[in-house]
């Protein structure tokens, strides 16, 4: 583990502390709400990848799921894979893609490659308290990741329009609402994207077109 992964592992016991406890119930909301559309999780495997402290294996634990929690950090998953903080996103995507039963959803939030720089200065002017790997993903690339491991994307919207730290208020509410599936969406801070594992036989036959309406 190189030192800007050890990064994680230093912040284990405070890494609750350090989240934003608003971007961290709209992010929640995105995932259970929207992306599985209040789906029955009860009795099914779910891998959480990137568990951090783990509040979405918490969530998905409520719901009644059989729950595997993986992190970069062993001592993140002791408490309880985040895209972004990884070296490889195409290879981590194709992972979990391979590891994925016939049917199952792949569901990532990871923040929007546009937003790459100034997270970065604002970390070099330590206005947050994270460093380390962050490999910010561009939109229609992760969409392509997921189509070249075999998926079909099923749903791609943006959130978080601005800077969750500006605070999230019933304007953000409305121009979510209004914009996170159309163009406008590829410009926010955070997206999130929903990918199905097809049979082998129905692979031939999917459609590669973009997931959002212009």
């Amino acid at each position: 583990m190189s030192g800007d992964d050890d990064f994680y592992e230093s912040i284990a016991d405070r890494f609750e502390g350090l989240d934003n406890a608003e971007d961290v119930r709209r992010r929640l909301s995105v995932v259970f709400d929207e992306c599985l559309g209040h789906r029955r999780l009860v009795g099914r495997w779910t891998l959480d990848a990137g568990c951090g402290y783990g509040p979405f294996s918490e969530a998905a634990v409520r719901r009644g799921a059989v729950v595997i929690s993986v992190d970069l950090g062993e001592r993140l998953v002791a408490r309880t894979i985040v895209l972004e903080h990884t070296r490889a996103p195409e290879r981590a995507v194709k992972e979990l893609a391979r590891v994925l039963r016939v049917d199952g959803l792949l569901v990532l939030t990871t923040p929007n490659r546009v937003w790459q720089g100034p997270v970065r200065a604002a970390s070099r002017l330590r206005l947050r308290p994270f460093h380390g790997v962050e490999n910010f993903v561009a939109w229609r690339s992760l969409e392509h990741f997921c189509r070249a491991a075999g998926l079909d994307v099923v749903l791609h919207l943006g959130f978080h329009p601005w800077p969750f730290q500006l605070g999230r208020g019933r304007a953000a509410a409305t121009v979510e609402k209004q914009l996170s599936r159309r163009w406008a969406a590829r410009l926010m801070v955070n997206q999130a994207i929903v990918a199905r594992k097809p049979p082998p036989t129905a692979s031939a036959t999917r459609l590669d077109k973009p997931a959002v309406r212009d």
